[in-house]
């Protein structure tokens, strides 16, 4: 979807929540105007309903499973917070949306700024059988305090300021500002001739660590590999920000050095902007593709009929557009883990139609849907917790996805052709990580027979990522109603 379509959505958005629509009401289609009225029914006029008013309003409106959205004479007293009220109408397949009251950071985080001691984590229950949580350290930020203060990949935290982390108290633990972790290492054993992993017991304490602002580059390494007189480019990407330029940047040093295959590394990336995946998908696909459709979105019905009206019937297409750089690769190899998410699944998707692509590593999350993140910018003041009421926002499931193809392939996540457990021992860069090695040696010629085997085996006991402020909510992502995220 390109920039003007992007700001007509935004002025549709706007007139949508302040003057709602005015079209024939159905059994199934409640009019907006009529859901928007100011009466909400009798509330508790001793407590302030705002922020409940705010998502009810929203939800109305732009809520994908819309049907689900009670009308307006909900009584909001029932619920005892905002996000109990928006979990009484979540639709079964959501796991997406959320209510948050921290819009500035995670708004920032979508363009990787954010506050972080620069550790990136995977949660899994430990082996006790209680609730206890270990954090293994998937990926630690260049110039990051945890960096300075020699945490490394593969570190198994399972303490902070010496209090044992477990399902109840680890967002608490772990979002502090300043912290020690206690943590051990992962250790490899061989059993029966197979490699098995687990995190030992030899307990070690970091260093005080104290969380700063960061402005991250998306592209965190880039490097071509010589294989077999082939030059294979890899790249390891966090996240579709609208830092495009340094995405194309790295592109555009690939097809300066005539590489033959590109290994594309998702593991780390939850999503991002459509307009950054639009623009690297059309580097992407091969030539002649321009104008072709690379993924398709469906709104609820009441929003695609005011879409429809205003911007036309391929309002909801995004096509390959036309780039100063291709690659023009005949296929393309991707590397996966169960933080892959949304953006990067779309990527995948889209690209399938037009191109082979391989994906090795671990099954990927599942995020199928397209999403607004709106704060309140309607209601001056601050909730009586002294919250700026700007600073409440509802991410809200918008769309769901869809291929050239009309396919829906990713709803529980990509299963990998060359499924392979991330043991978090080497950097994805090096070579002798598993899911690297594997990839290099298909770009050099290796067989591309699927396989049903995991190898190495995935811990078990796993819970969510955790680490950038969107993962607070259990692998959701968020974004401004201005623009149009993937993610």
């Amino acid at each position: 979807m390109n920039t003007k379509n992007i700001i007509i959505l935004s002025y549709i958005a706007a007139t949508l929540l302040m003057a709602g629509c005015s079209y024939d009401e159905t059994d199934d289609d409640v009019l907006v105007s009529r859901r928007m009225a100011s009466d909400y029914g009798q509330q508790d006029k001793n407590k302030d309903f705002t922020i409940w008013k705010f998502i009810h309003e929203q939800s109305m409106i732009y809520y994908l499973w819309h049907e689900n959205v009670p009308d307006y004479g909900i009584q909001y007293s029932l619920y005892d917070t905002p996000q109990e009220f928006f979990e009484s109408f979540r639709h079964a397949d959501d796991r997406f949306s959320a209510v948050l009251d921290d819009y500035t950071e995670t708004e920032g985080s979508f363009n990787n700024e954010f506050t972080t001691d620069g550790l990136n984590y995977q949660l899994y229950l430990d082996d006790s059988g209680q609730d206890n949580v270990i954090a293994i350290v998937e990926y630690v930020y260049d110039n990051s305090p945890a960096q300075e203060a020699g945490m490394k990949r593969g570190d198994v935290i399972h303490k902070v300021n010496g209090e044992q982390l477990t399902i109840d108290n680890y967002n608490k633990l772990l979002s502090r500002s300043t912290t020690k972790y206690t943590y051990s290492k992962i250790k490899k054993t061989i059993i029966n001739g197979r490699e098995e992993y687990s995190y030992g017991d030899d307990l070690q304490e970091s260093p005080e660590i104290t969380k700063k602002h960061m402005d991250i580059d998306p592209v965190l390494f880039k490097t071509v590999f010589n294989r077999n007189e082939k030059k294979i480019g890899y790249l390891l990407y966090d996240s579709f920000t609208k830092k495009t330029q340094t995405v194309i940047d790295a592109i555009e040093s690939f097809k300066a050095q005539n590489i033959d295959e590109l290994i594309l590394d998702l593991r780390l990336n939850g999503g991002g902007h459509l307009s950054t995946l639009e623009t690297i998908a059309s580097m992407l696909v091969p030539d002649g593709h321009v104008g072709d459709v690379f993924i398709k979105e469906s709104f609820n019905p009441i929003l695609d009929q005011q879409y429809k009206e205003t911007l036309g019937s391929d309002y909801n297409v995004t096509k390959f557009i036309k780039t100063d750089t291709k690659l023009n690769l005949d296929r393309l190899f991707v590397i996966t883990s169960r933080h892959t998410a949304s953006a990067s699944e779309e990527l995948i998707s889209g690209l399938m139609p037009y191109m082979p692509v391989t994906i090795i590593g671990e099954q990927t999350y599942g995020k199928f849907t397209s999403n607004y993140l709106i704060n309140d910018t309607i209601d001056i003041g601050h909730d009586p917790d002294g919250i700026p009421y700007d600073e409440w926002a509802v991410y809200l499931c918008v769309a769901s996805c869809t291929n050239a193809n009309g396919e829906m392939n990713f709803k529980k996540g990509f299963v990998p052709d060359f499924p392979i457990g991330d043991v978090y021992q080497h950097a994805p860069y090096n070579e002798e990580d598993p899911m690297l090695a594997k990839a290099l040696e298909l770009c050099a010629g290796g067989s591309l027979a699927k396989s049903l085997t995991i190898y190495p085996s995935p811990l078990k006991g796993y819970i969510a990522p955790y680490g950038k402020p969107i993962d607070k909510f259990g692998m959701v992502s968020k974004n401004k109603i201005q623009t149009k995220f993937c993610n």
